[in-house]
């Protein structure tokens, strides 16, 4: 009887030594799964946000182009310079006295009076070239009318270049004004970020005295005036050829920008005259101001 409760007593025994290792591997098991849900992030979790970086600064020039797009050039321009006058001169027989009376031309001896003597035919002189004429003071005002589109007028005084009075004609026309308009090619009128240029129309009141040297030949089977008893066979003469009043141009030019309000104005024009025909170049050079 004691002997089967011994055995009975090592087989429990026994039985619970196996069993342990497998209890024991439960447990490991639940902590394994255990740990490994603690690790998983919830589904649902907002990732953190990155921290805004700060804006680029603007460069320089990005600065000076707000302000200049915010900041307009003037509209209105006024201008102060000089014009430089050249004459076409042609003709023949320039010296004799149809010539002189109704051609516009006046023929000066060297005391400076004005020639009345009698050449031989075909011996009256003849002219051809350029010439410098007047040289004048200007003041205009130019205003644009739009970003290509400008307009103004100019008034002059000539102060060199005025040619002689011709006995029985009137005096040379020292002041001259006229009207213009301008299509500007580049930005607009009178950018201050770049040279400008533009082609322009332009009419007026203005003279032209172009100059040049004849030589002429005396009839003298023809008595001399009483006035030049001595003229002499063969003269030089310096002769003038008047052209204008009035006058058309077109020409071209350029805006050269020093700041928002100030620049330097070129301009060339080639003009035709009337009614006493002719053809002349005029070159401006001026400074010009914005209010």
């Amino acid at each position: 009887m004691a002997s089967r409760r011994i055995a009975a007593a090592l087989s429990f025994v026994a039985s619970t030594a196996l069993a342990a290792p497998d209890a024991h591997h439960v447990k490991e098991q639940d902590v394994t799964l255990d740990d490994a849900t603690d690790d998983d992030a919830p589904a649902d979790e907002k990732p953190v946000p990155e921290p805004e970086r700060a804006p680029r600064p603007k460069k320089v020039d990005d600065t000076k182009a707000d302000v200049a797009s915010v900041v307009s050039d003037p509209a209105v321009w006024l201008s102060l310079g000089l014009i430089e006058d050249a004459a076409f001169v042609s003709g023949s027989d320039v010296c004799t006295e149809q010539s002189q009376v109704s051609g516009g031309y006046t023929c000066t001896r060297a005391s400076g009076s004005q020639y009345h003597g009698t050449p031989l035919a075909g011996s009256g002189g003849k002219l051809g070239g350029v010439s410098l004429a007047a040289s004048r003071i200007t003041l205009a005002a130019t205003f644009r009318l739009a970003d290509k589109v400008s307009a103004g007028a100019r008034l002059g005084y000539a102060f060199l270049g005025q040619g002689p009075t011709p006995d029985g004609g009137h005096s040379f026309l020292s002041f001259s004004a006229e009207a213009n308009g301008a299509y500007w090619l580049s930005d607009h009128a009178f950018s201050s970020r770049a040279v400008g240029t533009f082609v322009e129309l332009s009419a007026g009141l203005a003279e032209l005295d172009g100059k040049g040297k004849v030589t002429v030949k005396e009839n003298t089977a023809v008595p001399p005036p009483v006035s030049q008893l001595d003229n002499k066979p063969t003269q030089s003469l310096t002769t003038y050829q008047k052209a204008g009043a009035g006058f058309a141009g077109a020409g071209a030019g350029l805006y050269i920008p020093f700041g928002r309000r100030a620049g330097l104005l070129v301009d060339l024009r080639v003009l035709e005259l009337f009614p006493t025909s002719g053809t002349g170049l005029s070159l401006g050079v001026s400074g010009a101001f914005g209010l």
